[in-house]
C-alpha cells in the first residue's frame, strides 16, 4: 500500500474531522496505535530505502520485514516450488517423529502395571467405602426414626409424619447415587445397600408396632405392613439409582459426541511430567513440565532436520537476497541433503559463546537488585530481558555485515557499569574491577553487531520476536532461510552502514551465521 493509504486513519485520530473531534480520548489512542502499527507493517511497500519514524511503527517494521521479503521471493514460482517442497517435507517430518513420540508414550502406558479402577479394593478405596457406608447407615437411622414416629402419631399427625418420611427416602437415595458417583463403590452396589437399609428400617418400625399392638391381629396387620413398605422402599430405591447410573451414562455418551471437554488439573508441587490423559469425556492438559519437554524434544528434532537440509535454506535465502536487491552472502550451491560437520561445530561453539555472555550478566543483576524490595522478581524481570538482548544482538548477527558494522564507544552495559563505577568506589576495586575486565574481552568479539542494534534497537528487537516465535517447531522450517536477509536489510539502512560484500569477497571469520 502506498503512503496516502493512511490519511483517512490520520485525519479521524488527529480529530480532523467531525468524527474524530467527537470520539473520546480512550478511541482516538485506540486508532493511534493502531495507526502506528498499521504503518510499520506497510512500510515496506509504501516506501523502500529507508526506517519508518517512530518507534512502534520501527518495532512492527522488523516483525514483519521477513513474511514482506517471503512474499516478494515466492512471487518467482521456480521459487515457490522449491520453498513449498523443502518446508512440506521437514515438516512432515517433523510430525510424523511427533507422532511417533506420542504412539510411544500410549504404548508405554498400556504396558505398565495396570493402576487399580476406583472401585477396586485398595487400601485408600476401602477407607472410602467405609466412610460412605456410613453415611448411607446414618441416613437409613433417619428413615428408620421417621417411621417409628409416624407409628407413634395419631391420624392428624401422619399427614406430617408421611413428609418426614418422603424426605428420609429421598435422602437415602441421594448418598447411594453419591457414593456410587465418587468413586467409592459401584452405584448398582450403593443401590443395594441402601435398599437392605431402608428393608431393615421398615422391619424395625413394624416389629416397634407390633410390640405396641393392642391385639394379635394388630400386631400381625403392622408385620404385614411393614414388610409390604420395606419391598416398596427397596424397589423406589433401586430404581431410582438406576435412573441416576442411566442419566450418568447418557452425559458421558453426549460428551463423548460432542468431542472432548478440555480441563487443566492443579499443579502439583515439584517436578511433574503427568501426561495429557482423557477420562470420563474431559482432556486434561496435563503438567507445563510436560509440555516444556515436548516441544524441547521436538525442538531438537528440529534442529536435526534444519542440519540436514540447511543447503537448501542456504539456496532460498540467496535468491531472496536477489529478489529484494539485498547483495546475497550466501555461494551460489547446488543444495542436498547432507551433515556438515564444521557447521555444526560452529553452530555449537556459538551458542556456548551466547550462553556465557548471557551468564556473564548475572552477577551485574543479581547486585543491582539486592538493594530491591521485590528482588526476586525484579532479578527475574531483569534476566529474562537480558536474555532478549542478546537475541536481538545474534539475531542482527545473522548477516555478515553485521560483523564488520564500525564501532564507535563501547557497549551500552559497559558503559553503565563506567558510569556506576564513578558513583561507588568500590566497584573499581579487586574482585569488581576482575569482573569488568573479564565482561569488557568477552564481548570484544560482539561488539560489531552490538553497535549495529544500538544504532537501530526497535527494527532489530522487532525482527529478534519474530525470529523467536518462529522459532516454534514447525515455524522456523518457514521463517529460518528469510531471517539472515531480513538483517542484512537492515543493516543496510543502518546511518553508518558498513561495506556490502563484493561478489567474490568472503565473510569475515566471526564464526556466527546460522
Amino acid at each position: 500500500m502506498k503512503g496516502k493509504d493512511f490519511k483517512p486513519l490520520r485525519d479521524e485520530t488527529d480529530g480532523g474531522t467531525p468524527t474524530g473531534q467527537e470520539a473520546p480520548h480512550g478511541r482516538n489512542l485506540a486508532w493511534k496505535l493502531w495507526g502506528e502499527v498499521r504503518g510499520g507493517a506497510e512500510h515496506f511497500q509504501s516506501a523502500k530505502g529507508q526506517l519508518p519514524p517512530g518507534r512502534i511503527r520501527q518495532f512492527f517494521y522488523g516483525v514483519t520485514l521477513p513474511f514482506h521479503i517471503a512474499r516478494t521471493t515466492l512471487a518467482n514460482p521456480a521459487v515457490r516450488a522449491t520453498y513449498v517442497r523443502v518446508t512440506a517435507l521437514q515438516t512432515a517430518f517433523l510430525l510424523a517423529i511427533a507422532g511417533a513420540w506420542a504412539l510411544n508414550e500410549v504404548g508405554d502406558s498400556t504396558n505398565h502395571e495396570r493402576v487399580p479402577s476406583s472401585h477396586e479394593r485398595t487400601p485408600l478405596n476401602e477407607e472410602a467405602r467405609t466412610r460412605a457406608e456410613a453415611r448411607i447407615e446414618a441416613r437409613a437411622k433417619a428413615l428408620d426414626a421417621a417411621l417409628k414416629a409416624r407409628e407413634r402419631r395419631g391420624d392428624a399427625m401422619k399427614k406430617d409424619e408421611a413428609v418426614a418420611v418422603t424426605k428420609a427416602v429421598a435422602a437415602l437415595i441421594a448418598e447411594a447415587v453419591n457414593s456410587g458417583k465418587q468413586g467409592a463403590m459401584p452405584l448398582d452396589e450403593a443401590a443395594e445397600i441402601a435398599a437392605d437399609a431402608a428393608e431393615a428400617a421398615a422391619k424395625n418400625a413394624a416389629e416397634h408396632a407390633a410390640d405396641r399392638a393392642d391385639s394379635e391381629e394388630a400386631a400381625d396387620k403392622a408385620a404385614d405392613d411393614g414388610d409390604t413398605l420395606g419391598d416398596e422402599l427397596a424397589t423406589t430405591i433401586r430404581a431410582a439409582v438406576a435412573e441416576a447410573a442411566r442419566d450418568a451414562e447418557a452425559a458421558r455418551d453426549t460428551a463423548a459426541t460432542k468431542g472432548p471437554r478440555v480441563q487443566r488439573e492443579k499443579q502439583k508441587k515439584g517436578l511433574d511430567i503427568d501426561a495429557p490423559t482423557l477420562r470420563g469425556g474431559v482432556f486434561f492438559l496435563g503438567s507445563w513440565e510436560f509440555w516444556a519437554l515436548f516441544f524441547g524434544s521436538l525442538s531438537a528434532v528440529q534442529w536435526i532436520v534444519v542440519a540436514l537440509s540447511r543447503d537448501y535454506h542456504t539456496a532460498i535465502s540467496r535468491e531472496a537476497s536477489l529478489a529484494t536487491g539485498v547483495p546475497p552472502e550466501d555461494p551460489d550451491i547446488i543444495p542436498r541433503v547432507r551433515l556438515n560437520f564444521p557447521w555444526m561445530r560452529a553452530k555449537l561453539q556459538r551458542r556456548w559463546r551466547a550462553f556465557m555472555l548471557f551468564a556473564m550478566g548475572f552477577p551485574a543483576l543479581a547486585l543491582i537488585t539486592t538493594p530491591v524490595l521485590w528482588a526476586k522478581p525484579a532479578f527475574t524481570a531483569l534476566s529474562s530481558l537480558w536474555g532478549f538482548w542478546w537475541l536481538i544482538v545474534f539475531t542482527a548477527a545473522k548477516s555478515d555485515r553485521a560483523w564488520v558494522a564500525p564501532v564507535t564507544r563501547p557497549s551500552w552495559f559497559l558503559r553503565g557499569w563506567a558510569q556506576m563505577a564513578r558513583g561507588l568506589p568500590f566497584l573499581r576495586w579487586g574482585l569488581f574491577r576482575w569482573y569488568a575486565a573479564v565482561m569488557t574481552r568477552r564481548t570484544e568479539p560482539v561488539a560489531s553487531p552490538v553497535a549495529c542494534v544500538e544504532r537501530q534497537p526497535w527494527v532489530f528487537a522487532g525482527l529478534a520476536f519474530t525470529r523467536f516465535v518462529g522459532s516454534i517447531p514447525p515455524f522456523r522450517c518457514f521463517t529460518r532461510p528469510f531471517i539472515p536477509v531480513a538483517s542484512a536489510h537492515l543493516i543496510g539502512l543502518d546511518p553508518q552502514q558498513p561495506p556490502a560484500l563484493k561478489p567474490g569477497d568472503s565473510p569475515p571469520p566471526h564464526s556466527a551465521g546460522d
